[in-house]
């Protein structure tokens, strides 16, 4: 049999990707190193995609040895098996509620994009899934039109939070509006400080069972530098390790991906598990296929998750979420 090494310029750009899976792999193992620097934070978003550079290393390397000389792909392919561990946990079944379960609460969230969101087309969701809670972050006056509309009223009377100043710009508006709306009354918890944005928590009474609902909104790594972004994350996690070991909802655009550090804190510190069904991701919604898994809903152990679901909402950079739950 014929051996041959792959060719050079084969071997560079294998080697290069092998080397970005490795990088996107230790970022995921050893979550510390997001913080880093700024770059580091940003590209810890994307860990899950080193899967794509082993498996587009193992091909490149099957494509240019000849016989024995392709046992090296096996390298790559051995990174790629250890990479796929990364997406195991979108995949846990630990939380799933058992088929014909019933949910307790359902809700709806939306980040705005600086209150510019269409509000028929999300009126649209809302009246189509009837939810019982609502929540909206980046919510200005642009979007405040809402919390008079009688539609809304008559599904949603209740709401409480903040509401941002209108912008006409699409990029660094003001992001600080974070709005609840609910079928029943609700009532203010807290605030947290020392937050850019409003993060939220009120208590929900659906039916016989009662909750608390965070809506979140920490800053990212973008706005907030990697400071802000660490120390609000760290703050996230105090404000709803506050309402924990009870019944506890985390909801709303987290500006973080479940590999990320902050995540990583905030379940450790509170003990909630995401609600994710599959891959679902998020972030950006305006301009390309979603790539990042930034608009979460994390929930303490009284919750199983019936169905999580996205939805667009033209004018907006993040996708909509349908989340449905049930409370034990």
């Amino acid at each position: 049999m014929i051996s041959r090494r792959p060719r050079p310029f084969a071997t560079v750009v294998a080697s290069i990707l092998m080397l970005t899976g490795a990088a996107l792999w230790a970022l995921d193992a050893f979550p510390t190193l997001q913080a880093s620097s700024r770059l580091t934070a940003l590209v810890s978003s994307f860990t899950p995609y080193g899967i794509v550079a082993w498996a587009l290393a193992a091909v490149i390397l099957l494509i240019s040895a000849r016989g024995t000389g392709r046992l090296v792909s096996l390298l790559a392919f051995a990174g790629m098996f250890v990479h796929a561990g990364i997406l195991l946990p979108y995949f846990q079944t630990s939380y799933l509620a058992p088929p014909g379960t019933q949910p307790t609460v359902k809700m709806i969230m939306l980040n705005m994009h600086y209150g510019h969101a269409d509000l028929d087309q999300l009126w649209s969701r809302v009246e189509a899934e009837k939810p019982d809670v609502v929540v909206l972050t980046e919510f200005t006056e642009q979007s405040a039109e809402i919390l008079a509309d009688p539609r809304w009223q008559a599904m949603l009377p209740y709401h409480l939070g903040t509401t941002g100043r209108s912008s006409d710009r699409d990029q660094f508006g003001d992001a600080s509006g974070t709005q609840v709306l609910s079928r029943t009354p609700l009532t203010q918890l807290g605030q947290a400080s020392g937050t850019q944005n409003a993060n939220l928590a009120v208590q929900v009474t659906t039916g016989q069972r009662s909750l608390v609902l965070i809506a979140a909104h920490p800053v990212n790594p973008v706005r907030g530098n990697l400071d802000g972004w660490l120390t609000e994350g760290a703050i996230l996690s105090d404000f709803v390790a506050g309402y924990t070991p009870g019944p506890v909802v985390v909801a709303g655009d987290l500006n973080s991906v479940p590999e990320h550090l902050t995540i990583h804190n905030l379940v450790a510190r509170t003990g909630l598990h995401q609600t994710t069904q599959g891959w679902q991701p998020s972030y950006p919604a305006d301009r390309m296929v979603p790539l990042i898994t930034i608009d979460q809903v994390l929930a303490s152990d009284q919750f199983t998750t019936v169905r999580v679901a996205r939805f667009r909402v033209a004018n907006t950079d993040h996708l909509g979420s349908v989340v449905e739950l049930a409370q034990s």
